[in-house]
């Protein structure tokens, strides 16, 4: 069995070669994979993407989902689509600018897509909505809806070389749903605090209870404590949208999603609070490059300087229209190697 222990009071089961997975959410990043945004496609408004995610839909991608559903945003909205270029352009600069090495997944075939699903609806845009990574524990979603199954690919090809070369690595697929959508499992909503606990999130469009047992019981097993709640329904996908490890011991989190504070299990933790329209921003979405740094939207400028009194330097880039698309940097990112420390 590994030896458990614990650096700089960050929890490591047992650490793994170059660096790779993310054992806490603030130590300096060095390799991260971004998501590919040319070829989204709008989703078709069914009943069962309206059942799964209208709650969630901003405005903006509901009234193209109403116009366009199904075409290639690129064809049915070719300003957006260069503006969403223009953001991931931004972000992966921001990246480079710190010395961060940055991958873009690779465009998925038509074929491809063909395999994994019932439809040509899908998104690779969110390159951390495949596969999330606590301490050397890698993965992999499941989704109530099959408009993304065909994303995992370019993503997991990237994290395969630091998988299949380290024993102490451990892969894990979440148990795809039945028809009644038994087990419905999103990365976005397990936050690892850093310290051995972990956060775990259920929600009316992304998580489900049998879902938050089974991650549960993954991460139990590598000696985490694991903490489940439930967030107030907010219409905001996902709890890494709506809380935010800036730090330890100290998180950015909207209120609404936490009406009562935060949970018991993080009484210890310092909170920025975040508003509404911050949220809808992408505010609690945030990437931190190191301890001491944070890459935030510019669209949130009063939450920044919030940041930069606890004395964070706040890196920002413009993201408006991944907002729209119900996503922030967190979201488009999905981590490869970070330092424990």
């Amino acid at each position: 069995m590994s030896k458990i222990t614990t650096q700089h009071q960050v929890y490591v089961p047992a650490a793994t070669r170059h660096s790779y997975g993310e054992f806490n959410l603030y130590g300096k990043l060095r390799e991260v994979a971004v998501g590919y945004s040319q070829n989204f496609r709008l989703p078709v408004l069914t009943e069962e993407v309206k059942a799964t995610y209208q709650s969630v839909l901003q405005p903006d991608l509901y009234d193209l989902c109403e116009k366009a559903g199904g075409q290639l945003l690129s064809h049915a909205s070719p300003s957006f689509s260069a503006a969403l270029e223009r953001e991931n352009d931004a972000l992966i600069k921001a990246f480079q600018d710190f010395g961060i090495k940055v991958h873009q997944a690779r465009e998925v075939s038509e074929e491809e897509i063909a395999a994994c699903q019932r439809t040509n609806v899908f998104t690779q845009i969110f390159a951390a909505e495949p596969i999330w990574v606590v301490g050397r524990n890698v993965l992999e979603n499941v989704w109530a809806s099959d408009m993304s199954w065909a994303s995992i690919a370019p993503v997991r090809e990237l994290h395969l070389p630091f998988i299949d070369g380290d024993n102490h690595v451990l892969h894990y697929t979440a148990p795809r749903p039945s028809l009644n959508r038994d087990y419905i499992y999103e990365g976005g909503d397990v936050l690892n605090l850093g310290d051995g606990r972990i956060l775990v999130a259920t929600g009316p469009s992304s998580t489900n209870a049998r879902g938050a047992e089974w991650v549960k019981r993954m991460l139990e097993h590598d000696g985490y404590q694991v903490c489940i709640t439930e967030v107030e329904d907010t219409g905001i996908h996902h709890l890494f949208a709506v809380m935010c490890v800036a730090g330890p011991k100290l998180v950015i989190a909207y209120r609404d999603a936490f009406p009562n504070g935060l949970p018991e299990f993080m009484d210890d933790f310092d909170v920025v609070w975040a508003n509404r329209e911050e949220a809808l921003a992408t505010g609690p979405c945030a990437v931190m490059l190191d301890e001491s740094h944070i890459l935030m939207p510019e669209e949130t400028p009063a939450l920044n300087r919030k940041l930069e009194a606890k004395g964070l330097t706040v890196v920002t880039v413009p993201f408006s229209h991944h907002a729209k698309l119900c996503g922030g940097m967190r979201c488009k990112t999905s981590v490869l190697r970070r330092d424990i420390h």
